[in-house]
């Protein structure tokens, strides 16, 4: 089926994207907040489940840095997820946003600087000082680090100045060449990022972010406001979505469409534990360590 289009005025939907943003970001920091400290036990569910290690165990240590990513390790995480973007010499390295300025020592777009002049910089100071000295990754770091002891969750960012050249490419080579086709899955929020993998001669999972969908009506928001249907989709083994849109219609909705979703980002484990309640195939948490099974 054709993606239908339905054109309505910037300003109605600069209204509309800010509202939804405002509160998606409230609700992040209302959940986030406050963790209980305590761990949680769940128990096993008669379906799969899976808890997911947001940047690496990222509220123990750096976000996706090889300390995080170690930290994961020892939880009970199914997935530890990371971002990864590209080096001005081409090298995919891991690390949320597309400028160094919040996580990091240095300043400017990640795009600016060679991979070299990235592993100069400090990644762990400003989360603790206990952490200084910790550095970048690159992906095929964190591949080594994680060697299929746990599946490893991939997201494809954008730069600030437009889509990486060949980034989708260098990946899937990357995990070629570790061998590691059978622990990792690629997602991001960017269509034309998820199309240039579904592309490439390689098959691998993949899953399209998104904030949510706007109930009753032909309206999803990922990166934009977008009109139509997830048929588009269809090679995407999941769509994986906002915890502010995880109602049990939505995600039901999704599992009629062949769907499954991973819920992002819950740091709550009472409400990691109402999540999979109402049907969610995965939750995303920066404190997996407070997740155990019975």
């Amino acid at each position: 089926m054709s993606e239908r289009f339905i054109w309505v005025r910037p300003k109605a939907e600069r209204a509309l994207l800010s509202l939804l943003f405002f509160l998606s970001i409230s609700l992040s920091a209302c959940s986030s907040a406050d963790t209980s400290g305590k761990l949680f036990l769940l128990k096993k569910q008669a379906r799969k489940v899976t808890v997911v290690a947001h940047r690496g165990a990222s509220g123990l240590a750096p976000e996706n840095t090889i300390a995080a990513v170690k930290q994961a390790l020892a939880t009970h995480a199914d997935f530890i997820e990371v971002d990864v973007h590209q080096s001005k010499d081409g090298q995919v390295v891991v690390i949320h946003d597309a400028t160094l300025d919040r996580t990091t020592t240095g300043k400017g777009k990640i795009s600016d600087f060679t991979l070299a002049e990235l592993k100069e910089l400090d990644a762990g100071v400003k989360h603790d000082s206990a952490f200084a000295n910790e550095r970048i990754p690159t992906l095929a770091q964190v591949i080594k680090a994680v060697k299929g002891k746990k599946k490893l969750l991939i997201e494809l960012k954008k730069g600030e100045d437009g889509y990486y050249t060949g980034m989708e490419q260098n990946v899937l080579n990357i995990i070629r060449e570790h061998k590691a086709e059978d622990w990792t899955v690629l997602q991001s929020f960017y269509d034309p990022i998820l199309e240039n993998i579904w592309k490439a001669d390689f098959v691998i999972p993949t899953h399209k972010l998104i904030v949510g969908k706007i109930p009753f009506l032909p309206v999803y928001i990922d990166h934009t406001l977008k009109f139509g249907s997830f048929d588009k989709y269809s090679e995407a083994v999941a769509i994986n979505i906002h915890r502010y849109f995880a109602s049990k219609s939505f995600i039901t909705s999704l599992h009629n469409q062949g769907f499954k979703t991973f819920v992002w980002t819950e740091n709550k484990p009472e409400n990691i534990k109402r999540l999979f309640e109402l049907g969610a195939d995965g939750v995303m948490t920066d404190n997996p360590e407070l997740v155990e099974w019975k």
